[in-house]
């Protein structure tokens, strides 16, 4: 079931259609963040699905590993902290605020905070980030 906000997101639909479910969020990845002054700017994150198997090793496996954009137009606010080599987020939030959304990324380890934009849309690439390659 999707938050109350997120069906007023483009995107999330077709991301929860997918997932069978809106995903959680909960150990996935920030892969990149590009800040514009103005216009577009984005945040990537890896995430997946855990399911009830346990590998030889004692983990548990992942399936429908996505890679999801998150579109700010004209962000308003921003509140960033602990950037790392590795950034993992417990999870995330949208909230609908006066001048648009707030996402904000739950710390676990590394990159954690608020961005705030007049408009934010959903995009996502099944597939993990080795498997993805953007050209560069």
């Amino acid at each position: 079931m999707l938050e109350p906000v997120l069906p007023a997101i483009p995107g999330t639909e077709d991301l929860a259609d997918w997932f069978g479910g809106w995903p959680s969020f909960h150990d996935a990845e920030i892969i990149d963040l590009h800040l514009q002054r103005a216009g577009r700017s984005w945040i990537r994150i890896h995430a997946w699905q855990i399911t009830n198997e346990v590998d030889p090793d004692g983990y548990y496996v992942t399936d429908h590993h996505v890679v999801v954009t998150f579109w700010f137009e004209d962000i308003a606010g921003l509140a960033l902290t602990g950037f790392n080599p590795q950034n993992v987020i417990a999870g995330r939030d949208v909230e609908k605020t006066a001048s648009g959304y707030r996402i904000s990324l739950e710390p676990c380890y590394g990159l954690a905070g608020d961005i705030e934009a007049s408009s934010i849309r959903i995009s996502f690439q099944p597939g993990s980030p080795h498997e993805l390659s953007d050209g560069d």
